[in-house]
């Protein structure tokens, strides 16, 4: 409130100053005793006044009543003025239609006037003529006539003090011109800012405000001296009515915001339209008629002003005080101006103090309300809005703040996976609360801890703050030491594994916590939450509760994402590679055909094994454009195949996100169709991990290939959890055996039992069976012994491009047919 209060002393001490215009001392003995003759003759001719002063009426001018459509000659002695210097007679602050001096001799003969200093627009704004010191004049004749009753004040004062008055006068209209422009420029830099229509009602009611003050002071007068009083009169009354219905549609967007007024089923702006085209008509009545019109306007506008206030009371009682000053300063505003008008006062000290204070309070006004929106949105900017928690931001400044002074603390940062799961079961609000709840105890067993203050006001300290949708983080202060981390880490379990309720419900809570320190693991704050970011997202794995940075872990991050940015462009600039390794058929020795194996050699990253850059590629979302990319290149290879092996068949290993794509299906029909290559000869590999994880769904997906024709083999047999009734479901047309069975089959019995457990389980089933990682001649042996029908391996041969694996095979065609296939190498 103090700057408030320091607000209105400015005001009071400008108003001061505007109002000071004090009015200089009359000369009473010559004023107050002036003869007055009523004349109906015109102003051009003099009346005979030697003959009518014996008996005209005296009377004190100084405060003189103009009664209507009369006109009255005023006679003042100047015998008793100074000769010394020159004097003024003047009228102060009226508009009158017909004002005349003429300057007589003892004799009242008349005499020529002297020329006015101030050029002929001083006379309509202060009407005045010079009594020049060392002449002959004698008497001074004032003719003055108006259309309505007028209330006049006449001066005689010494000629420096009334152009002291001028002066005055015009600083008062210069102070208050620049004033209204100034609020005028600060209501359009608000509307530019925030685009409310607010803004363009204020700058609208300053805009006519001005107007009225200028015509009202005589300054358009100044610019067309042929501008009748009247017209003035009426064009300022006008403008203040249309200041008037700014105010209220000012208020009214204020107040209501889009909200509608309607008065007597009439929407408030229609009423205020209808009111000011009144006041417009009024200009071009006569004066009489238009006076009535515009009080009418007046009157209908103050009633529609203090219903709105009203209306604003009952539903904003507690609003602040300057609120309830600006709507009494703009009622007593429009009754100073109804009064002006009634009165003929073109130029009142109230009005102009009420002008400055009612301009002072409307952009005192606003500036508050943007000064509680600006701290509202500074706050918005650090906070969060469901939680009220500190946000990234607030925690990034505590943190900045806390390295400046180099000063070693950690980052702990945890994320709650119940509470992402009661948001999207119990709703927003529930789940809001919870968090709201649950925090407040943690911060609460954080506070008697050696925790940071990340925010501190005078209602609330804040330890915790919130980095996004499900992250979380405090700071521990102090060096690196795990016996206080491990501290934190188990306050933070014990809050979270009270678990939340709802409905009779009990969720119990985990959550997973990574570890950073200024300065061991970052040198900034940035980069502290970075660190801290990439250890709670390693995957806990063996009961960890929390994980510290590592560094070695954070390559491998980089790692990672310089893979998933470079196989993009992999895939566009043809970096990758199909290699085939043959698939021999043990019983005959015959080729039954090839696995299609992907490669991809990076220029800077070198050889990039599959089983890297697959699960990047599944993670990422691109598995599907590399997939796409093996199934066109390998289709293309295999009907290259086919004209030297018609019966060759090319495996294809397909990850199990695409295998549920519909847009899969649709592009092996149209390759096949183009290429025009046999279904059958084409068998889609999954792994045994990839069926296990929505087996509904992979069956309804592998029914559609069957349909096509494709086969399909079930790869890395053994390594997961089928049981035999899975397997019957599925009804794979293969069943692989993974190499880790295969290599080392003739030391390990288990390895043993299992081969041959599988190849019975797919003779029973009708299946084929197909042996990987076979290398020498004893584990093939062992496999045919087995009934193991196709084996691939070193010992056939390696994965060859494309060209060397037509020229192997074109070898192999040639030399090895119907061979022994114990002599294949």
């Amino acid at each position: 409130m103090r700057y408030i209060n320091t607000l209105y002393k400015a005001f009071i001490l400008a108003v001061l100053l505007f109002g000071s215009v004090v009015s200089p001392r009359v000369l009473a003995s010559v004023v107050e005793n002036a003869a007055v003759l009523r004349s109906d003759t015109l102003s051009d001719t003099l009346p005979p006044f030697e003959q009518l002063i014996r008996t005209a009426e005296y009377k004190d001018a100084s405060s003189f009543n103009l009664p209507a459509q009369q006109g009255y000659w005023l006679l003042f002695n100047l015998h008793e003025l100074s000769p010394k210097q020159d004097h003024i007679l003047y009228l102060d602050g009226a508009q009158i239609d017909t004002v005349k001096y003429y300057l007589l001799d003892s004799d009242f003969a008349l005499l020529s006037s002297a020329s006015h200093r101030h050029g002929a627009y001083l006379d309509k704004i202060i009407p005045h003529s010079v009594l020049k010191s060392g002449s002959n004049q004698s008497w001074a004749a004032l003719y003055l006539k108006h259309s309505r009753s007028s209330q006049l004040a006449i001066n005689i004062v010494p000629e420096q003090a009334f152009y002291n008055l001028v002066e005055q006068r015009l600083f008062t209209v210069s102070a208050l011109t620049v004033l209204l422009l100034v609020a005028m420029a600060i209501s359009c830099a608000f509307y530019f800012l925030s685009r409310r229509i607010k803004f363009v009602y204020l700058f609208a009611y300053l805009l006519c405000l001005l107007v009225g003050m200028l015509a009202s002071k005589g300054v358009f007068i100044f610019i067309d001296t042929t501008i009748p009083v009247s017209f003035a009169v009426k064009a300022s009354a006008a403008s203040f009515i249309a200041a008037l219905g700014f105010a209220c549609m000012f208020f009214m967007r204020s107040s209501y915001g889009r909200r509608e007024i309607i008065i007597a089923r009439v929407r408030l702006p229609l009423i205020l339209l209808t009111v000011f085209g009144l006041s417009v008509i009024a200009n071009t009545l006569t004066y009489d008629f238009a006076i009535y019109l515009l009080m009418t306007s007046f009157i209908a506008e103050s009633a529609i002003l203090i219903y709105l206030y009203m209306q604003w009371k009952e539903t904003k009682p507690s609003c602040s005080s300057i609120y309830f000053l600006a709507w009494y300063v703009i009622i007593v505003q429009a009754v100073v101006w109804q009064l002006t008008l009634m009165l003929q006062l073109s130029s009142h000290l109230l009005n102009d103090i009420l002008i400055v204070i009612n301009t002072c309070v409307f952009i005192g006004t606003v500036l508050i309300q943007d000064r509680l929106r600006i701290l509202q949105y500074n706050y918005n900017l650090l906070h969060d809005d469901e939680t009220a928690l500190p946000n990234k931001k607030l925690l990034l400044n505590c943190l900045q703040s806390k390295v400046k002074l180099s000063q070693p603390h950690s980052i702990i940062l945890f994320q709650p996976a119940i509470l992402l799961d009661a948001r999207a079961n119990f709703g927003y609000e529930h789940a809001n609360e919870q968090i709201k709840i649950t925090m407040a105890k943690l911060a609460h067993q954080l506070s008697v801890m050696n925790a940071e203050k990340i925010e501190a006001t005078q209602l609330k300290s804040h330890y915790i703050a919130r980095l996004d949708d499900s992250t979380y983080a405090f700071v521990a202060n102090g060096k690196l030491e795990l016996s206080q981390i491990e501290q934190f880490v188990c306050v933070t379990m014990a809050v979270f594994a009270e678990g939340i309720s709802h409905n009779s419900n009990h969720f119990v809570n985990k959550v997973d916590i990574g570890v950073a320190n200024y300065p061991l693991h970052a040198v900034n704050a940035e980069q502290l939450i970075q660190r801290g970011l990439q250890a709670l997202s390693v995957k806990p794995l063996h009961g960890e509760r929390w994980h510290m940075y590592d560094a070695q872990n954070s390559s491998l991050s980089q790692y990672r994402l310089e893979v998933a940015s470079s196989l993009k462009e992999a895939i566009e600039e043809n970096q990758l590679r199909l290699f085939f390794q043959p698939q021999i058929c043990l019983t005959t020795g015959n080729l039954h055909g090839a696995e299609a194996l992907l490669r991809w050699y990076h220029p800077t990253l070198g050889h990039v094994p599959p089983d890297q850059f697959i699960p990047i590629a599944e993670s990422s979302g691109m598995i599907f454009e590399l997939t796409e990319w093996v199934v066109e290149q390998a289709l293309a290879y295999q009907k290259e195949v086919q004209a030297i092996y018609p019966d060759h068949i090319i495996s294809i290993n397909i990850s199990a996100k695409d295998l549920l794509r519909k847009e899969l299906p649709v592009l092996f029909l149209t390759l096949l169709n183009e290429y025009q290559i046999n279904a059958a000869n084409v068998m889609l590999e999954l792994t045994e991990s990839a069926t296990l994880n929505d087996g509904v769904n992979i069956k309804t997906a592998l029914n559609d290939y069957r349909l096509i024709g494709l086969k399909i083999a079930i790869d890395d047999f053994g390594t997961g959890y089928s049981s035999l009734a899975y397997l019957s479901k599925m009804g794979f047309d293969e069943i692989k055996i993974d190499k880790q069975f295969v290599m080392n089959i003739e030391y390990s019995k288990n390895d043993q039992t299992i081969c041959r457990a599988t190849c019975d389980i797919a003779k029973s089933l009708g299946s084929y069976v197909v042996a990987e990682g076979i290398e020498d001649i004893q584990s093939l042996k062992r496999l045919k012994s087995f009934g193991c029908e196709i084996g691939q391996g070193y010992y056939f041969s390696r994965p060859l491009a494309f060209t060397d694996y037509l020229a192997w095979l074109e070898n192999n065609l040639q030399t090895h047919t119907k061979a022994d296939i114990y002599q294949l190498n």
